[in-house]
């Protein structure tokens, strides 16, 4: 699955769009239809917004179809001052938040609902599997489109199955527990009131707000300014998904080994009155909490952050033999014999700021190598033999402050700067595993940036380790 958006500056509209792909295979139907409508609307659309959503849609289609892939569901909401369209297709769906509570807009494409299928029902959910419509489908409908205004404190909802399944079974008052926040903040609250996380189909979702002064945001209603923020989860059960390591390509680049035993896979908690790994004593718990908590922190309550969902960590090791870490935690690619004629790093340890997962098991990995120093990103982005010449284009042109705090892993078949003097501009600028990934998707984890020509991707790296 996949989600992005455009913010536009009014009266040039943004968008915010959802996807999530009809196979479980490695498949980028999804993340076609994604980038394809963010593109679209990043090029500033004034006029016609919602024929231009629907036409984007049917681009998308017409690209999955003509490459042979099996097709998506995909709902997006475009957003100009008060006005608001919005298109679907296949079992995404949309929902309206106001002060009359929740309601669908939009029910998904799917024999489920057309059949009024109770979710009660044992065939429920492999109904909303059976789509009558999607995108690259062979037949020539078009999507489900309308249009809506913003309104105060009115929220504009939209989810893949796997979330609206789980939206569904709480009652609307959970939903709006967290509303007055940010809508990036009250993402985050649904997100894990649904333990999306835990959910072996994971769940993508995407929200448009009216937020007027005063409501937990600095943006003012007068403004007329809309937020668009997104989330993409991959459920932790699923790593058979297009995101997750492929267990042959595991076998066959042989780059890990199971020799440590400390790993995370749960939720960790302390207890100072019982657990024989205590802080200040050894062992994997021990280790995380003396890294997280100091002294004056540390209560019988603290909790360490769950970071089971984000398992295993995609890292690369710049420079040595195959590294002693655990696949169940570390997913390793190996760059054994870097050329500093191509690449650019200094020894250390790249993490990514304010990512809970990146800086908790960096700080792990300093404990097997305590020569190596903590140095934090605000991003890392994977450059893939997709995104070449576009990615190549933005990173050249990146603002030295910009760049300064940007980490590049290159895997792609061909140099993607050739050795140009602006890869010095970047902390590390090096390559992964350039074999057997260059043909996935590209992407970045951490803070994003105008224009950045990928969108956030777990299958891309989070950490970065140079001996």
């Amino acid at each position: 699955m996949a989600a992005d958006g455009f913010n536009g500056d009014y009266p040039y509209a943004g968008v915010t769009v959802v996807a999530e792909n009809r196979s479980p295979e490695d498949d980028s139907s999804a993340l076609i239809t994604v980038e394809t409508v963010r593109d679209i609307f990043a090029e500033g659309v004034a006029f016609g917004v919602e024929d231009v959503l629907r036409d984007s849609l049917l681009e998308a289609a017409e690209i999955i179809r003509d490459k042979k892939l099996s097709g998506c569901s995909a709902a997006a909401i475009a957003f100009s001052g008060t006005h608001l369209w919005y298109a679907l297709a296949g079992n995404c769906r949309i929902y309206k938040i106001d002060s009359d509570g929740v309601s669908c807009i939009v029910h998904d494409q799917s024999a489920a609902n057309e059949m009024n299928m109770s979710p009660d029902h044992l065939d429920y959910h492999k109904r909303i599997r059976e789509l009558s419509w999607w995108i690259g489908s062979s037949r020539s409908d078009n999507p489900i489109c309308g249009h809506a205004r913003i309104k105060q404190d009115t929220t504009y909802i939209i989810l893949t199955a796997g979330g609206w399944t789980q939206f569904e079974k709480n009652a609307p008052a959970v939903h709006r527990k967290g509303i007055k926040r940010t809508s990036g903040g009250w993402l985050s609250f649904l997100v894990r009131d649904m333990k999306l996380a835990y959910r072996r189909q994971g769940g993508a979702l995407g929200a448009v707000s009216g937020v007027k002064k005063g409501s937990g945001s600095s943006i003012s209603w007068k403004s007329l300014i809309c937020m668009a923020v997104l989330f993409g989860l991959i459920g932790f059960l699923v790593f058979a998904s297009p995101f997750s390591v492929s267990p042959e390509i595991d076998e066959k680049t042989d780059l890990f080994s199971t020799d440590l035993t400390e790993e995370i896979v749960q939720p960790l908690l302390t207890d100072t009155a019982s657990s024989t790994d205590a802080p200040g004593e050894p062992g994997l718990l021990g280790m995380v909490t003396d890294s997280l908590f100091s002294a004056e922190q540390e209560t019988p309550e603290t909790v360490i952050p769950d970071i089971s969902a984000d398992l295993p960590l995609q890292i690369v090791q710049v420079g040595g033999s195959v590294p002693p870490l655990s696949p169940d935690t570390f997913a390793v690619s190996l760059n054994s014999e870097p050329d500093l004629q191509w690449e650019n790093f200094a020894p250390g340890i790249y993490a990514i700021r304010g990512d809970t997962a990146s800086v908790m098991l960096a700080r792990i990995i300093s404990s097997a190598y305590p020569g190596l120093e903590i140095l934090e990103l605000d991003r890392i982005i994977t450059v893939r033999e997709n995104g070449v010449a576009e990615s190549a284009r933005w990173l050249s042109g990146l603002s030295p402050d910009s760049s300064a705090s940007t980490g590049v892993v290159v895997e792609t078949r061909s140099s993607v700067a050739g050795g140009a003097n602006w890869i010095r501009n970047y902390p590390v600028f090096t390559n992964g595993n350039r074999t057997d990934r260059a043909d996935e998707a590209g992407g970045f984890m951490g803070d994003s940036l105008p224009g950045l020509p990928s969108l956030r991707n777990p299958r891309c790296y989070r950490l970065v380790v140079v001996l």
